[in-house]
């Protein structure tokens, strides 16, 4: 890791380092009330020769040796034998061991000085205990030196005892005086010492978690990853769960810019050859690839492209509910051959934009996709359309996506910023290269801007069918498992525009606010012209109870459906669920 990298890892996890400095400062702050008060009162002790000689080499070689007799001297303080003798002359409660441990000295060198500290938890006990330790060795060396009596018996036959003068004396220079504060507990010194260990611990933290981080946080790891390119990143924004689409941004969001850069990135892949049908996907699921497949197409179509939006995503169908579209119907009936696709594609407002549902849930989503109907149907669209954008499920729980970018010029990889892990992305590229399909490049989706907080999810593989009406009253949100309103069945099935335009509930009206009826052609449902004498349909009742000949049209539609899992037994689960997917669908 560079500078840069350091400090990239302790911006992103400030927090860590801030909260261990603060359990540093706190465990400083409670190891000092925790702590007894303990005071401390020394006394001064000098070591001097008793030479009296005037020759200054015999003075000399006798502080010499005074000096060699420092260290016996501070041993002294610490023994059992001065520690009883200061108990006996104070007469203090305590035992010799005791007093023992409460004693320190210190050895001033070159000045013949030995300082007697002791250390108790009552100041007017320290300071008598100092002055006591500080006789009783002045005492103690006396003895110790002065050499024993010599008795000699002379002429006269008198007995003559001589005492010679001890070689070296002790004597007390300084007494000790009452403490003014205890010498422990230092708060600053625990303050400093907490903080600094709390400090230096934040930072092995914010370091290690940056190390062990697998998530994708940045375009420089996703393109070493990949060996593709960044088409661009999308900011976080709280409101696009109830916003999805590009054109309720604001004129100046920073999110529909996100959108617009990568649309221009898009253009200038290949400029002899730029790709016109793109398969939209992600690793796992939750990553925001339905949303971005939306914007994507709107803003293609702000710049003055006609575009098709299809929703491939046979298992989860994002696209018909974020944009309020028919769903019943898409397809899953043009692949089956039970409708024509100029009657399932639904234009969106202007009409530059069409879209094509997903249609019943088939049992077998990945052969239809990957057969030679879906490739005649993506020929056909790309006759008609400046772009086709596909919106695929993800690559790594299904196939789907991988046999889709195999029809389709490439595809396009939403990863999710801090969540997306760099194995999967790895994985999910690998996938597409095996197949040899082209890998246009990746979307770093959701990123939090350094100052806001990073957030972090975990995903799983799981990807199986949905149950449609259960999911019906949910939130837009894909990120959110809390229930939201459905919407008002007024506006079921049509855009916000179209619900302002409508001239009666149940109506659906066209790009230009004409109102449409929902017709039964070839077993699918289709919008035509209310002046063509047709009868509209309630697309706020049940299918089933609209009309006789439309009951027996979806009927139709769930047996070609069900005709287009022809490799599973007719009485096999599979069947059985696509049969299901269909009635509920149409």
């Amino acid at each position: 890791m560079d500078l840069r990298q350091y400090v990239h890892a302790l911006r992103v996890h400030w927090r860590s380092v801030l909260v261990c400095l603060l359990i540093g400062l706190a465990t400083g702050a409670g190891l000092t009330l925790a702590t007894t008060p303990e005071y401390a009162a020394t006394s001064s002790v000098i070591i001097s020769t008793s030479n009296t000689s005037t020759l200054e080499s015999s003075n000399v070689q006798a502080n010499t040796v005074a000096l060699n007799k420092v260290p016996t001297y501070v041993r002294l303080l610490t023994t059992r034998n001065l520690a009883q003798r200061v108990i006996d002359r104070t007469g203090l409660d305590m035992t010799a061991g005791q007093l023992s441990s409460e004693i320190s000295s210190e050895v001033i060198p070159d000045l013949f000085i030995i300082d007697a500290t002791v250390t108790d938890a009552s100041p007017t006990r320290a300071q008598v205990l100092a002055n006591a330790v500080a006789q009783e060795l002045v005492t103690l060396i006396s003895v110790t030196e002065t050499p024993p009596p010599s008795t000699e018996v002379n002429e006269l036959g008198e007995t003559i005892t001589t005492t010679l003068a001890a070689p070296f004396k002790a004597t007390q220079v300084e007494v000790a005086v009452l403490p003014s504060g205890p010498v422990l507990p230092s708060t600053t010194n625990n303050l400093g010492l907490g903080a600094a260990l709390g400090l230096l611990l934040g930072v092995l933290i914010a370091l290690m978690r940056n190390l062990l981080d697998n998530t994708v946080k940045s375009a420089t790891q996703a393109e070493e990853i990949t060996n593709a390119p960044v088409l661009g990143g999308v900011l976080y924004d709280p409101s696009i769960p109830g916003k999805p689409m590009a054109t309720d941004f604001s004129a100046n969001s920073s999110t529909g810019e996100s959108y617009r850069q990568i649309r221009t990135a898009l253009q200038f892949v290949n400029v002899d050859n730029p790709p016109r049908v793109l398969v939209v996907t992600s690793s796992v699921s939750g990553e925001g690839k339905s949303t971005t497949a939306i914007n994507l197409a709107l803003v293609l179509t702000q710049s003055g492209n006609r575009v098709t939006l299809v929703e491939a995503d046979l298992r989860r169908p994002r696209v018909t509910r974020y944009m309020r579209l028919v769903s019943g119907v898409g397809l899953t009936n043009v692949l089956a051959g039970s409708a024509e696709l100029s009657e399932v594609l639904q234009p969106w407002r202007d009409g530059k934009l069409s879209v094509l549902a997903a249609g019943p849930h088939p049992p077998n989503p990945s052969e239809l996709l990957g057969s030679s109907q879906m490739a005649q149907v993506l020929a056909e669209l790309r006759e008609t359309n400046d772009y086709v954008i596909i919106d695929a499920p993800p690559l790594l729980p299904v196939t789907d996506a991988a046999v889709l970018s195999v029809l389709a010029d490439g595809a396009v990889i939403v990863t999710r910023y801090g969540s997306t892990r760099k194995d999967i992305l790895r994985t999910a590229a690998q996938n597409l290269a095996a197949i040899d399909a082209r890998l246009i490049g990746t979307v770093l989706n959701m990123v939090v801007l350094r100052s806001a907080q990073v957030y972090g999810y975990g995903y799983g593989y799981g990807y199986g069918y949905e149950e449609t009406d259960s999911m019906a009253g949910r939130d837009l949100d894909p990120r959110s498992g809390r229930k939201g309103r459905k919407s008002s069945s007024s506006s079921r099935g049509r855009t916000t525009a179209d619900t302002s335009r409508a001239s009666k509930p149940g109506e659906l009206t066209d790009g230009k606010g004409d109102p449409v009826a929902v017709t039964a052609a070839k077993g699918t449902a289709t919008t035509t012209d209310t002046a063509s004498g047709s009868t509209p349909v309630d697309l706020d009742k049940d299918a089933p109870k609209a009309s006789a000949g439309s009951s027996a049209a979806r009927a139709g539609s769930s047996e070609g459906t069900a005709r287009a899992g022809a490799g599973a037994p007719s009485g096999s689960g599979d069947s059985g669920r696509g049969g299901r997917g269909s009635d509920a669908g149409a």
